[in-house]
């Protein structure tokens, strides 16, 4: 086979996993896959690796991650499937995986009914019923110094309550498989609700670590490993290993 008809062969193998990849996921704003072998060595089931790129893919935690990157080498997959552009793993496979989440995306999935459900309402200590008091809206804001900052405004009739402020530095988890917030202080907050504001702010930092962590990975055949963690103004990025039992661009 001639250079130029392997290479046309490669470009035709790409062009068909992007679209086969992208009618799988559909709720993303850009697909890109990028497929290293060859027809003889994919009619034996071998890929020397596989690189996708996906732009503003929206997770099920309604986080839309402002971009996903996977790279995986020396796969086995079926042979007549990839041929079609199908991508199924024959083993299980390793591979290192770089997502990046900026603030504003952040900020809505936070103010998702999804999360927000899971907030308890604001109440006075002195008070054993719920008032009328909830979290308004949520503002996150990732800074240069490796904070996260976020804002909490209340629906309350209170007007000496317009809003709460918090700080947190976030991290990798122990065991590696998620991110975790650390140095958690407040920087503005009511002392007279200040039982209240734990309960709420506990609530919203496992909301937090959630959301950054992705755990629907797992749920879709893949494990990870985070290895490094960067917050820039505006952005957070964590890189992995990835373990892939199963990827499936149907």
């Amino acid at each position: 086979m001639t250079s130029d008809s392997a290479k046309f062969g490669e470009q035709t193998l790409n062009k068909m996993a992007t679209m086969a990849i992208a009618h799988m996921i559909q709720d993303a704003e850009g697909v890109d896959v990028q497929i290293k072998t060859d027809l003889s060595k994919l009619a034996q089931g071998q890929v020397d690796s596989i690189a996708i790129k996906i732009q503003g893919l929206l997770m099920q935690s309604s986080l839309r991650l402002e971009e996903l990157y996977l790279q995986i080498n020396r796969v086995a997959v079926k042979p007549l499937s990839a041929m079609l552009g199908k991508i199924k793993l024959v083993h299980p496979a390793n591979g290192t995986i770089r997502i990046i989440v900026n603030e504003d995306s952040l900020t809505q999935a936070l103010n998702s009914n999804l999360v927000r459900k899971n907030l308890p309402p604001l109440r006075k200590q002195a008070e054993t019923q719920s008032e009328d008091k909830s979290i308004q809206q949520v503002k996150c804001y990732l800074l240069s110094d490796g904070h996260l900052t976020f804002h909490l405004g209340l629906n309350a009739p209170d007007p000496a309550l317009p809003s709460m402020s918090f700080k947190a530095t976030p991290e990798i988890g122990n065991d590696g498989q998620g991110i975790v917030l650390q140095n958690l202080s407040h920087v503005d907050h009511p002392a007279d609700h200040s039982e209240s504001l734990a309960e709420i702010i506990s609530a919203l930092v496992a909301q937090i670590s959630d959301l950054l962590s992705l755990p629907e990975f797992k749920h879709q055949g893949m494990s990870v490993q985070i290895q490094q963690l960067e917050v820039v103004t505006g952005k957070l990025s964590w890189e992995a290993i990835a373990s892939i039992d199963q990827f499936q661009s149907t």
